[in-house]
């Protein structure tokens, strides 16, 4: 999988998120759209690390599985400032966004979720608008160097 890939499969996971949040209010919880942005998010930064460090599919896969902190913590070492502005507000969400999805727990819920994560997120409403706005930022920056490059 090349840099191209990883950005078009991000792209789709945004665009769906979009949809399904702008179809219907989150009146209490829906994990999807979080699921779906966090997806989104991992593919985007892992088109950066493709574009800067040239690493196979098979290399990044295993070296960050689901582990966007992690992700981002190493696109930022590798310069990621230069397609977006790494914010504090992105290491919150991310730290607080981070370790569920990396436990796949927007996809599985479970009772820890219900009855720690649910109420941790629902304290942060920014947290989707935050993720949001990255990964359209690293989707319109990246766009056009990952297609030179692939």
């Amino acid at each position: 999988m090349t840099g191209i890939e990883f950005m078009q499969y991000g792209n789709h996971y945004l665009d769906a998120a979009e949809y399904l949040y702008a179809k219907e209010p989150d009146t209490w919880f829906d994990p999807l759209p979080y699921q779906l942005l966090c997806q989104s998010l991992e593919l985007y930064l892992k088109s950066f690390i493709w574009l800067v460090d040239r690493l196979s599919r098979k290399t990044i896969k295993n070296k960050y599985r689901h582990d966007i902190v992690k992700l981002w913590r190493h696109a930022k070492e590798r310069g990621i400032s230069r397609y977006c502005k790494p914010a504090k507000a992105h290491d919150q969400t991310l730290a607080l966004l981070g370790p569920y999805y990396k436990d796949r727990k927007f996809a599985y819920l479970d009772l820890s979720m219900s009855w720690e994560g649910i109420p941790q997120i629902r304290a942060h409403p920014e947290a989707k608008s935050v993720i949001t706005q990255l990964c359209k930022e690293l989707r319109k920056s990246l766009h056009k160097p990952i297609l030179n490059a692939s």
